[in-house]
């Protein structure tokens, strides 16, 4: 692939949504991003629910633009062979505990007797330090510890987990940044490093002003539902039709609204005012906006130039002009046979990355000789032995896959 990123090759040893989300863009920004799985199917293959050719939704939600290879790393010749693709590679990453991959001989401190140049990327629940370290984390526990749970739901509601994996999002979105940082410094000293990313400090930097209202003396915030701590109007309402969400704009919103009456009310002159008197201003737009269709109501509010959109679903979503035009939904042929649709890239450089050049996510050691062999200088025959090794260890493998997740 093409793009500004082509001539790295990126090792991936990572599972679930972080790790391979940050490696799916350094892939589509024209890294070689090679994949190393276990010569039997785990985690995202494993996945329940709808599949595409036996290919669960979970695997090719996030490993496009990437190659696999099986390797067994509990034998001996699976360690070697990715240890001699460390030679010739700039950058692994990794999202196991740090004890995990200290126990193969796979942490940095080892790799980097390998290849004194190679950048490492850890993307773990808690970073390698500190008192929860050593603890498993998931999406759900990270929001839960940070906070984010607690801000996420109706005022009398209990606390929920926002739709999307924003935690393992963010923190590999980190560290697709982070890496290319890496990149960048190398380039002016010759140096790699290692770099750590912990969901939970990703998490709690997330909650920047929620933070900062509460050390500014705020007080603790609360859940909001869709509801913002210091804009009034900020929130999702209810039409005729359909719910919609509109974001400031004050006083324009009170006169698009034939809601003038506010405007001049006292307990809504300043900033501060209309935030102690929202629940009045909400309810006076809510019921106004009951008068109406969704549709009429943002065409009025598109003319006045006011923040305002339909709260669409996934269906509207992929349908959605913007979101079409912006190459947000594209389609790569999958070596199965057909074509499958999936997100895009937000990363737009239109000068180095080309939407439709995405490769699609692999099946299982689909590139184990064009790695091995093309890549690596290993011959057929050697390559055979590490493969077959793997696959003769399989119990011992699945033992310990299991234990670690």
């Amino acid at each position: 692939m093409n793009g500004p990123l082509r001539g790295f090759r990126i090792v991936d040893l990572t599972h679930a949504i972080a790790g391979p989300w940050c490696t799916m863009i350094l892939g589509d920004m024209g890294a070689e991003v090679i994949k190393i799985e276990p010569p039997v199917p785990y985690q995202a293959r494993r996945f329940g629910g709808p599949k595409y050719k036996g290919e669960p939704f979970f695997h090719l939600a996030f490993n496009r633009s990437k190659k696999s290879l099986t390797l067994n790393l509990r034998t001996k010749g699976g360690r070697e062979a990715l240890l001699n693709l460390v030679k010739i590679s700039d950058v692994v990453v990794d999202n196991f505990r740090h004890k995990v991959l200290k126990g193969l001989g796979l942490d940095y401190d080892s790799l980097v007797k390998v290849n004194s140049k190679i950048i490492t990327c850890g993307i773990t629940g808690y970073g390698p330090s500190g008192p929860y370290c050593d603890r498993p984390s998931f999406d759900l526990i990270v929001a839960a510890l940070s906070g984010t749970c607690d801000l996420t739901g109706e005022p009398d509601g209990k606390p929920v987990r926002p739709g999307p994996a924003i935690g393992d999002i963010l923190a590999g979105t980190l560290a697709s940044g982070g890496i290319c940082a890496a990149l960048l410094e190398r380039e002016k000293t010759g140096n790699g490093q290692r770099i750590d990313i912990g969901m939970l400090d990703a998490s709690v930097a997330m909650l920047a002003y929620q933070i900062a209202w509460y050390f500014c003396g705020g007080g603790v915030p609360k859940r909001m539902g869709a509801g913002h701590l210091a804009l009034v109007p900020y929130n999702i309402y209810k039409t005729q039709t359909k719910y919609i969400a509109i974001a400031i704009g004050w006083p324009r919103v009170c006169r698009a609204l034939n809601l003038e009456w506010m405007i001049d009310d006292p307990r809504f002159q300043s900033h501060d005012l209309r935030i102690q008197h929202r629940e009045i201003i909400d309810k006076a737009i809510q019921d106004r906006l009951m008068e109406a269709s969704a549709e009429d109501w943002l065409a009025l509010l598109e003319v006045e130039d006011i923040a305002a959109a339909p709260v669409n679903d996934i269906s509207e979503v992929v349908e959605d002009p913007q979101v079409k035009y912006r190459n947000m939904v594209i389609e790569v042929e999958h070596p199965l046979g057909g074509w499958i649709k999936l997100a895009g890239n937000p990363v737009k450089m239109p000068d180095s990355i080309d939407d439709s050049s995405y490769e699609p996510p692999p099946t299982l050691g689909q590139h184990n000789y064009e790695i091995l062999c093309n890549v690596m200088g290993y011959s057929r025959e050697e390559a055979d032995k590490v493969l077959d090794e793997g696959k003769a260890a399989i119990a011992e493998l699945e033992e310990h896959l299991y234990r670690t997740i």
